[in-house]
């Protein structure tokens, strides 16, 4: 599964990259207003920079013509971007036109199966359902993204589902027992996916105290010894 980071701080994307285990990055508009960064091209560069795979970044648009020339914009900036659209009816021609350039296009703000499949037939590269949403009217959200997958693999469809707006690790983690492609979380979130489980201090202590007992003065060097 691929885990991509919901932010538009820099730092916090060098901090997750550096644990190898960061697939992209999705941004909003709010995300980037919170940055207080009034140039948006040097913004995406540092996200850019910190981190090597695909840049969620959304038009800011309600008008079809006007989200495909941000679209196209964004993507001559980087082809690593990759254009957030809403999934509205708008939303659906303007990505649509997009995909036929080439373009990658993330359907975002997906409620329901209808919505993930008419997303899919028009050329969306990526969905993404929001989880939390789902979970507060339709009940256990996991119901609903098995029916995405499973219509996704009826007419071989290569769309790719990233649950978003994650509230928890138990989310996440039920995301990732049904097989969703990937979750973009909260670096709240992404912390506790990362941080160390009760158990594993305790017992590493035990190796730590027992390793003062070894004669190994090669391992205290400052460079690395090759067998």
């Amino acid at each position: 599964m691929e885990i991509w980071l919901d932010t538009a701080n820099a730092l916090a994307v060098e901090r997750a990259k550096r644990l190898g285990v960061l697939g992209g990055v999705t941004t909003n508009p709010s995300l980037i207003a919170e940055e207080k960064k009034k140039n948006l091209k040097d913004l995406l560069k540092e996200l850019l920079h910190h981190q090597e795979g695909p840049l969620a970044v959304q038009v800011m648009s309600d008008d079809t013509s006007e989200m495909v020339q941000q679209g196209q914009t964004l993507f001559s900036y980087s082809n690593r971007i990759v254009i957030k659209v809403p999934m509205t009816k708008k939303g659906l021609e303007a990505l649509h036109l997009l995909s036929r350039q080439g373009i990658p296009t993330l359907a975002t703000m997906v409620y329901s199966t209808r919505q993930a499949l008419m997303a899919a037939i028009a050329g969306a590269d990526y969905i993404a359902p929001y989880v939390s949403q789902l979970e507060n009217h339709q009940g256990d959200p996991c119901v609903t993204l098995t029916s995405m997958m499973k219509i996704f693999q009826n007419y071989q469809l290569k769309t790719k589902i990233l649950g978003a707006s994650i509230k928890d690790v138990d989310q996440a983690m039920r995301c990732a027992e049904i097989g969703v492609y990937g979750i973009t979380v909260k670096e709240s979130i992404f912390e506790k996916l990362v941080e160390d489980h009760s158990l594993t201090p305790e017992r590493l202590q035990k190796f730590l105290d027992d390793g003062k007992l070894i004669n190994a003065p090669f391992l205290t060097g400052t460079r690395a010894v090759m067998f």
